[in-house]
């Protein structure tokens, strides 16, 4: 902001002090208005999509680390059955209005304890596979203590339906967390 004052103040300066040429001191006077709107749109620019770039170098590095390792050798495994997809409908996400705050609460920790704290997470990105929208990396993981940090799973069986695979897809990979990845 001060860059944009001093910037600002030696143009209208300069455009108050200068005669010569005629055509000059209105430039100055449009630029100074005009760097306003354009400053204030670089200012929010780097403070929203730019924002993981101006953290601290250590942050950044650990931020462009989680970034890059979850779609390191990214490998679609779900192409050959490509030709049995269509358009995927939207699943019915408002749920029933008639639930209130407790009743959810009741049903997140029945939920909570039926499957032990072992949840279903993904991470996505737009895809670099031609023909796709995104590339999608599905995994478990454990919240707290339970089956998965026990060492009680030794595979997942993902059915994600015929427009993804033929059938089940089972995964033995427990060191990467049963990792399945899938472009959609």
């Amino acid at each position: 902001m001060l860059g944009l004052v001093i910037l600002d103040g030696t143009f209208l300066g300069a455009a108050r002090f200068l005669d010569k040429p005629e055509w000059l001191p209105p430039v100055l006077v449009i630029s100074a208005v005009a760097f306003v709107p354009l400053f204030l749109i670089a200012l929010f620019l780097l403070q929203t999509k730019f924002r993981p770039q101006l953290q601290e170098d250590v942050y950044y590095a650990e931020w462009l680390a989680t970034q890059t390792k979850v779609f390191e050798n990214f490998a679609p495994e779900n192409l050959p059955s490509r030709k049995l997809r269509s358009s995927i409908s939207e699943p019915d996400v408002l749920g029933n209005p008639g639930f209130g705050g407790s009743d959810l609460e009741n049903i997140r920790v029945g939920k909570y304890e039926k499957y032990q704290g072992v949840f279903l997470v993904h991470s996505w990105r737009p895809s670099q596979q031609p023909g796709q929208a995104a590339d999608i990396v599905l995994l478990l993981r454990q919240h707290g203590d339970g089956p998965l940090k026990s060492g009680l799973v030794d595979r997942v069986e993902y059915a994600l339906g015929p427009k993804f695979f033929e059938g089940p897809v089972v995964k033995k990979n427990r060191e990467e967390s049963f990792r399945l990845e899938v472009p959609v």
